[in-house]
């Protein structure tokens, strides 16, 4: 009997379940900061003010076949050292009070265990100042703009208008930064062997209803988007967490929700000129992208917004924070007095803007505050006096912040915040590291005066003893030393007084000393046989320093200020200048309230 045997075959096995490579997604807290509405959107009530976060937020993508994590952080939020802005930018925040960079992104990353050391790339959505907070901590991170954002750095930019338009070109680091191509540019890269990832220099796609997009991964997991409108080189991200999830981080696509419902337009305002701003420098290309992102809305992807404070104050969204934090930031921001003002009367608040306006954001020290408690009629007083120099400005911003700053730090006043206040306004204004260095080399010299007016003196009373004469008979033979330091001094100082004579003579070894000293500011850089002076100054303004020390009420040596008074209109000053010199060192009498108004009023509060 034969047997048949059949084979049997399985049913066919179920197609393996396909996982989707996806991403982490957490919202950074990086600060709060208060907009005017009619800036942002119409209708708007000319007083109404809203304040809103400025996110920013941490990916995670790990590779599934090496297990590689990497970590990129869209956006820095507000620099948490405002004074670190640029003059222009500081001015700017000014109108975005109140104010809080606490947490900055730093302490938002710590929250969760990071530090920037474990951020691989940050991707900034645009150049703004509430943006970009203080790259300087990301020293190991690559930095990635869009297309056009270096180009704006480097400014300026004739159809930008508005406060807001302002840059920093120095803010991205030279080595670690890519641009993005331009989307609307043919691309010539060719995509295949692309192995390396996250990868930016693919070519643009579309996908989704957005028609430009950089698949950087290669698994579909995030997406760069262009997102013209706002600015140059805005840039926004499309997040997949999860097979069916995705988030849009749109930054500054649009900065109130209302807009999005359209239940208010995209704001527009007048400036001092006449012209008509909006805070999109393309509106109508910001309304396109604003419909995009809609479209994606309306099809389940979640959207966030840089300024999103409705996201924000959802308690569901509070674990959505990295480490923890949430909506609560907002809360205890609106509770804090310090920020808010709100221990200010109006008109407090109105002369403290009016301070900080006039004579910008680091004239405004502890002391001020005090003072504007407990005399704001003395502070509004100090703000006339102080601000005349500025206005009239005969010395341009950084002559003046440098002839402050001898005036505070030389050796007879040594008024520590006043250095602090001016070495930055210094820096502000353009001033560089090594004109304010040499500003304090020539200060150093206010020592010497000890010679200036005690050797007159000592030989008044050895001539009145009788003694003069005879004492120099035993330093005959040096003629030709003591020739040849007069001259050397007068060919490194420009100037020879007669003053120099006898204190030459007693003692021309401490002479050649305070030569070589004095020097270091005129000769530093100055080639042998070269002609003219040497440092970072023009001679006239080391001659003003010179008149700023002398003449202030801690030192008043009259006759050194007759001598460089003289060599400053022999270089070329004006009287008006000097004038000015005079009225920033009278300025000094201010530094009286800012000391003593602090203490009186901690031993007025109980707080003693």
């Amino acid at each position: 009997m034969t047997s048949i045997f059949i084979k049997q075959t399985a049913p066919p096995s179920p197609p393996l379940e396909t996982t989707l490579a996806t991403v982490q997604v957490h919202a950074l807290s990086a600060g709060h900061l208060t907009l005017p509405e009619q800036h942002f959107v119409s209708p708007a009530s000319a007083t109404a003010r809203s304040t809103v976060p400025s996110l920013s937020f941490l990916i995670q993508h790990e590779n599934p076949e090496t297990g590689k994590k990497t970590r990129i952080v869209f956006d820095l939020g507000i620099r948490r050292n405002l004074e670190r802005y640029s003059e222009p930018i500081q001015h700017h925040a000014l109108t975005r009070r109140p104010i809080s960079t606490s947490p900055d992104v730093v302490k938002s990353l710590a929250a969760g265990g990071l530090t920037p050391d474990d951020i691989d790339f940050v991707i900034y959505s645009h150049v703004h100042w509430d943006h970009i907070g203080e790259p300087r901590d990301f020293d190991k991170s690559t930095f990635v703009v869009g297309s056009g954002a270096t180009s704006l750095l480097q400014g300026p930019c004739t159809s930008l208008r508005g406060g807001h338009s302002f840059f920093e070109s120095d803010l991205l680091p030279p080595g670690r930064t890519v641009e993005l191509s331009d989307p609307n540019s043919p691309s010539m890269q060719n995509m295949e062997n692309r192995k390396s990832t996250p990868d930016f220099h693919l070519p643009w796609t579309n996908h989704l209803n957005l028609p430009h997009v950089l698949d950087i991964f290669h698994d579909g997991s995030l997406f760069i988007v262009d997102a013209p409108g706002h600015l140059p080189g805005h840039i926004n991200l499309l997040c997949r967490t999860s097979d069916t999830q995705y988030v849009y981080l749109g930054g500054d696509a649009c900065h109130d929700r209302r807009i999005m419902r359209k239940e208010k337009a995209i704001g527009t305002w007048q400036d001092k000129e006449g012209f008509t701003c909006c805070i999109h420098a393309d509106r109508r290309k910001a309304e396109e992208t604003i419909e995009r992102i809609k479209g994606l809305e309306e099809r389940g992807v979640e959207v966030i917004f840089a300024h999103d404070v409705e996201w924000e104050q959802d308690p569901k969204k509070s674990g959505r924070f990295f480490g923890g934090r949430g909506a609560k930031g907002m809360a205890c921001f609106l509770q804090n007095p310090k920020l808010t003002m709100s221990s200010l009367t109006p008109s407090q608040t109105s002369l403290k803007e009016k301070y900080i306006s006039t004579l910008g954001p680091s004239s405004w020290t502890e002391g001020c505050e005090s003072l504007l408690k407990l005399s704001p009629e003395m502070l509004a007083a100090s703000l006339h006096l102080s601000s005349i120099p500025k206005k009239k400005s005969h010395l341009t911003p950084k002559i003046q912040s440098l002839i402050a700053l001898s005036v505070d730090s030389a050796s007879t006043h040594l008024y520590i915040p006043g250095i602090h206040k001016h070495i930055k306004s210094a820096l502000a204004s353009g001033a560089s590291k090594d004109e304010i260095m040499e500003t304090l080399e020539l200060t150093s010299t206010l020592g010497i005066h000890a010679c200036n007016i005690g050797v007159p003196l000592l030989v008044e009373v050895m001539k009145e003893l009788g003694g003069y004469e005879s004492h120099l008979e035993g330093k005959n033979g040096r003629e030709e030393e003591r020739e040849k330091l007069k001259r050397e001094f007068t060919k490194k100082r420009g100037y020879w007084h007669e003053f120099w004579e006898d204190f030459l003579r007693l003692d021309p070894e401490f002479f050649e000393a305070y030569l070589e000293f004095s020097s270091v500011p005129w000769v530093k850089g100055k080639l042998e046989g070269e002609e003219g002076s040497g440092g970072v100054l023009e001679p006239k303004v080391k001659e003003l320093i010179y008149c700023a020390f002398d003449v202030a009420a801690t030192h008043l040596y009259q006759s050194g200020l007759k001598l460089h008074m003289r060599n400053a209109l022999g270089y070329g000053a004006s009287p008006e200048e000097i004038m000015e010199v005079l009225e920033i060192a009278t300025l000094l009498s201010i530094h009286t309230l800012e000391v003593a108004t602090p203490i009186l009023e901690q031993y007025t509060s109980g707080k003693a």
